[in-house]
């Protein structure tokens, strides 16, 4: 039993240093912004028939970035849990296998 205490042991301190690192890690680097503002331009009216010189599309909607916890923490979360399946299905079949014999 203490062999699988020190490997379960083990499995968790790594998926715990993987946890903490994982975000840190993988963090993209924030960029300096500076004090600049943008400029916008009132909409003039057109008349005569005249067109502007430049025709400029509708300003694109950036998708919101997911939080971290959701890229990072479900899938970790989903290993682990794969991880604690089959490791007591393992520690389970291996018990069991010593405790009764098949007599035929």
């Amino acid at each position: 039993m203490t062999r699988i205490k020190r490997t379960a042991g083990f499995a968790l301190a790594v998926l715990l240093i993987v946890a903490v690192a994982a975000p840190t890690l993988a963090a993209e680097s924030e960029s300096v912004e500076d004090d600049t503002t943008e400029t916008t331009v009132a909409p003039a009216q057109i008349s005569s028939g005249e067109e502007p010189a430049v025709v400029l599309p509708p300003p694109e909607q950036e998708q919101p970035e997911q939080p971290w916890t959701a890229r990072f923490l479900i899938p970790l979360l989903v290993v682990t849990a794969i991880v604690v399946v089959i490791g007591v299905a393992i520690a389970y079949n291996h018990s069991v296998r010593h405790r009764y014999k098949v007599v035929t």
